[in-house]
This record gives C-alpha cells, sequence and structure tokens, in this order.
C-alpha cells in the first residue's frame, strides 16, 4: 500500500521521505534490519523505515552512527525529496535558514547556554511583559479605559491588563 503525505514547506522532513531514506541508505550499506538493528530494536527499525513509527533524535543518531552517514545529511536528503528539489536547491534555501540565525544572534549566542558541556537549565516561569505593552495599558489607564475597553482596544487578555493596571510602580 502506497502512502502519501502533502509536500511540507519546512526543513523537517516527514517520516515517510526519512523512512525511504534510511532504508535506502540501509541496503547501500548492504546492512539487514536485523544487523543495523543491534542500534535499537529490529522490529521498531522496521516500523521507522516504513514510516509507521517516528524516530527520537537519540535512535536517529545511533542509526546514523551504524550507516556511516552524518544525521543532518540523512535529514537534508529527506527534506530536499519532499521539497521536490535538489540537493543543491535545498542546500541554497538551507543557508538563507541558517543567515536568519546568524542574523538573530543564535550562533554566537548558543555557547552561552551551556556550562563545562553541561546546557544550563533555562529559568521557569513566564517572559517578562514586554515595555510597549505596559506603556499602552498605562496610556488607556490614564485615559479614563476601563480595564475591559483596554482589552479590547490593545487586544490583549483581560488578566494581563489586570496585571499591569495593578503593578507597582517601580516594577513599571
Amino acid at each position: 500500500m502506497a502512502l502519501s503525505f502533502p509536500l511540507r514547506e519546512a526543513f523537517m522532513p516527514s517520516r515517510y521521505s526519512l523512512a525511504a531514506v534510511l532504508r535506502t541508505t540501509r541496503a547501500a550499506r548492504g546492512l539487514s534490519q536485523e544487523k543495523l538493528g543491534s542500534t535499537l530494536e529490529a522490529r521498531h527499525l522496521h516500523n521507522i523505515e516504513h514510516g509507521t513509527s517516528n524516530v527520537t533524535l537519540n535512535m536517529l543518531e545511533g542509526i546514523s552512527e551504524r550507516l556511516d552517514v552524518d544525521v543532518v545529511a540523512l535529514l537534508a536528503a529527506a527534506s530536499s525529496y519532499d521539497r521536490q528539489e535538489t540537493l543543491d536547491e535545498f542546500m541554497a534555501y538551507l543557508w538563507t535558514e541558517l543567515n536568519k540565525l546568524r542574523d538573530l544572534g543564535v550562533l554566537e549566542n548558543v555557547p552561552m547556554q551551556f556550562s563545562d558541556g553541561t546546557l544550563i537549565a533555562a529559568k521557569a516561569g513566564k517572559p517578562p511583559i514586554p515595555a510597549d505593552r505596559i506603556k499602552s495599558v498605562l496610556i488607556c489607564k490614564a485615559d479614563g479605559l476601563t480595564q475591559k475597553e483596554t482589552s479590547v482596544k490593545l487586544g490583549i487578555p483581560a488578566s494581563t491588563v489586570h496585571k499591569i493596571w495593578h503593578m507597582p510602580v517601580e516594577d513599571r
């Protein structure tokens, strides 16, 4: 039975195209599922190669090591197929995406997320309310609008308006 899937715009390939790349690479390496299955249970590998089961990053790392092909190359091959692009076209697209990350400062800031090779735990809780949102609510308050009117006018939740409305001056 042939499985169909929608063409995807994003980089992450469908599990079907990834399954096809993994199956084809395994066959090209002359490995059976059982031989490749030393990295995970053969039945689970079968399900991954048939697109009936998702693969975790840890599983994909193990499979890619056994296949002697980088994980990113496997994902790129599957993604270029999904996008119906040549590998060169896909790589040009990928460069534009990497440049977005560079322009956002992500690439140079990633090392700051680690301490001695260990990922630093992220702080829990909601992010602070943006200053422009606080200012907009306070302007509405000064203009005599109610909290409900402010919520509707600014298109923000009434609970956020209430929080800002009663926020101590030193926290604004």
